[in-house]
């Protein structure tokens, strides 16, 4: 913090840490960030975590963005078949409320010769033809929210 910077990148900055660790640290980067400006690029793979720190969230697969936006836009509404899997893995808080589970089939192809088409394709359970032939844009679909998938409008 000496040096002053309005960047931080934290990969994993909590992912080995018990839970009530996890909580007194991110407590502390939330109040970091207001203190001094700072902006996070924050990497994880805890969905929760990333609810609780993030203000914009981008999905990767393969090393690719296949969906960007507000974090409340993610999580309430998302779009692409890679983050709808994601974000029905969460655990439910409470046991009464039920979340209907995506469940991905096959294998994550590798990322040094990603297939051809959408990289997502193998596994989607949506995928027609045109997702194995043609690679999508990230294109913007509301205010800010952004997806690469040809079969969202």
């Amino acid at each position: 913090m000496a040096l002053q910077p309005k960047l931080i990148v934290a990969d994993e900055p909590v992912s080995a840490l018990d839970v009530s660790v996890q909580a007194q640290i991110l407590n502390l980067l939330l109040e970091l960030k207001e203190e001094f400006e700072l902006t996070y690029l924050f990497v994880s793979h805890d969905l929760s975590v990333v609810r609780y720190i993030s203000d914009r969230i981008a999905v990767m697969y393969l090393g690719q963005i296949v969906e960007t936006g507000r974090a409340d836009a993610i999580y309430d509404n998302p779009l692409h078949p890679y983050t709808q899997a994601l974000m029905s893995a969460i655990p439910e808080a409470d046991p009464r409320r039920k979340r209907e589970r995506v469940f991905l089939q096959g294998g994550v192809p590798s990322a040094a010769d990603p297939p051809r088409g959408c990289r997502f394709h193998p596994r989607c359970p949506l995928a027609v033809k045109r997702c194995r032939e043609e690679a999508p844009e990230l294109r913007q679909i509301e205010d800010g929210h952004e997806v690469m998938c040809h079969l969202v409008d």
